[in-house]
């Protein structure tokens, strides 16, 4: 929990920069792109976040990373900051958090939805717009695939979870049944 408030803390801190420069996408699109980087390169990720490696030697680690690449200065700063404060253990929160604001500022909506076999573009399509009809808000889905939904599938929008999968019908009608 307490990271979770430190990771908000610092998204919120790295939006508030993002707007008064009038780059949050790009901001977020920077930061999107070095979490990439760190889950492809496991020495990257194990540098960043390794308490036997010294802050000196990360910012040389983080500055020739870096140096291919056109980041923007304030996305530089941020992530000498992680490296001075030691929260690089917290980085893909703070991605998320930061992901998660900038979308509700644009008025975007991330869905989860759990099937058993992958949706065809017109069920995809048809989903969406139903989805923004209903929540008003533009929606960027995110499909997982689980036989063992068995049929149907499972929508979440925020906290809100729609079960309409035939696994839950299924364990619903065993309970009824057992309790008699």
């Amino acid at each position: 929990m307490i990271g979770g408030s430190l990771a908000r803390r610092y998204a919120r801190a790295l939006l508030a920069i993002g707007e008064e420069e009038r780059q949050s996408r790009r901001i977020l699109s920077e930061i999107e792109r070095f979490a990439s980087l760190m889950s492809e390169t496991p020495l990257l990720l194990e540098a960043m976040e390794a308490a036997h490696i010294t802050r000196r030697d990360q910012h040389a680690v983080l500055d020739a990373v870096l140096a291919s690449s056109e980041f923007l200065p304030s996305t530089r700063n941020f992530f000498h900051l992680l490296v001075d404060k030691g929260r690089m253990g917290i980085f893909s929160q703070i991605l998320s958090e930061l992901r998660r604001m900038i979308e509700q500022i644009e008025g975007i909506e991330r869905v989860e939805v759990i099937v058993p076999l992958a949706l065809t573009e017109p069920q995809r399509k048809m989903l969406i717009e139903t989805l923004e009809g209903r929540t008003g808000r533009k929606v960027i889905l995110e499909e997982t695939v689980d036989p063992g939904v068995l049929g149907g599938m499972v929508v979440k929008v925020g906290s809100t979870v729609y079960d309409g999968s035939a696994r839950t019908q299924i364990d619903n009608i065993r309970e009824i049944l057992q309790k008699g």
